[in-house]
């Protein structure tokens, strides 16, 4: 591997278009095609407190944090963000309940930089929900595990202590970046953490791994215009599969008979 391929790979990173995705034709055209199997969410902890407040018809602000991925720059812009497409999807199922969602991602941020941000730009907000996208250029820069943990720690007890819940969301996947960046270590921690904090995590590494090696995605297109639409695609498909996260267990559109306002 040369220094230069190395380089061109962790611009790819840093710009939301990890993996070169592409897909076959017609890959994506039906929803059951980028489903996610119940194994990926089975043990992870509920999300009472946003499920009810869905399924109540009341207002639930969702704050995502994240990187370019969030951000959606491989697809052109926020529009076609997973948190666009997650607001999208919930609005659809909760047609009563009054749902925002945040895009507070910034290209190449840390799980520090986030962090920082949290008084400022998260705390203001008073959200029901932070969904914590992170450990990308954690893994590219090499920054300590260690490090990393007590970050993500401080981070998930300040959401905590202001009554808002959290879902950490680990990194995207393709065999390519895969080979070339050590992932496996932030892995391992945030999974730890979640486990030590009962904090449910959103598994994309492991959902897109899924994916690409059920044959729905081929990762080896360099085409532009192929590779933008089908990260469009791709972060359709993670918003809904982070909406059927959230609401695990709860049926669609069916407000509480007395909805409370809150958070």
């Amino acid at each position: 591997m040369t220094p230069a391929f190395l380089r061109s790979t962790i611009v790819l990173i840093a710009a939301g278009g990890i993996g070169l995705l592409s897909a076959p034709a017609g890959a994506f055209d039906q929803e059951r095609e980028c489903s996610v199997p119940e194994s990926f969410y089975a043990y992870e902890p509920p999300l009472t407190k946003t499920a009810k407040a869905l399924a109540g018809g009341r207002q639930v602000v969702i704050a995502a944090l994240g990187g370019a991925s969030t951000l959606g720059l491989a697809a052109g812009g926020a529009g076609f963000a997973w948190p666009a497409r997650l607001a999208s999807a919930l609005a659809g199922r909760f047609s009563s309940a009054r749902v925002k969602v945040v895009n507070l991602a910034e290209a190449r941020q840390t799980a520090k930089r986030a962090a920082d941000r949290l008084d400022r730009d998260v705390l203001p907000l008073k959200p029901t929900l932070v969904i914590w996208e992170t450990g990308t250029m954690e893994a590219v820069r090499g920054i300590d595990v260690g490090e990393f943990r007590e970050t993500l720690q401080a981070g998930i007890d300040k959401l905590r202590a202001a009554g808002d819940e959290v879902v950490l969301m680990n990194m995207q996947f393709s065999h390519e970046t895969d080979a070339m960046i050590h992932f496996q270590p932030y892995l391992i921690a945030m999974r730890e953490l979640a486990d030590a904090n009962d904090v449910p995590v959103f598994r994309r590494h492991g959902i897109m791994r899924h994916w690409a090696e059920s044959g729905l995605l081929d990762l080896r297109v360099r085409d532009d215009e192929k590779r933008r639409q089908l990260a469009a695609k791709l972060y359709d498909c993670i918003g809904h599969a982070m909406a059927d996260f959230v609401t695990r267990g709860l049926p669609a559109g069916k407000p509480a008979a007395n909805p409370e306002s809150g958070r």
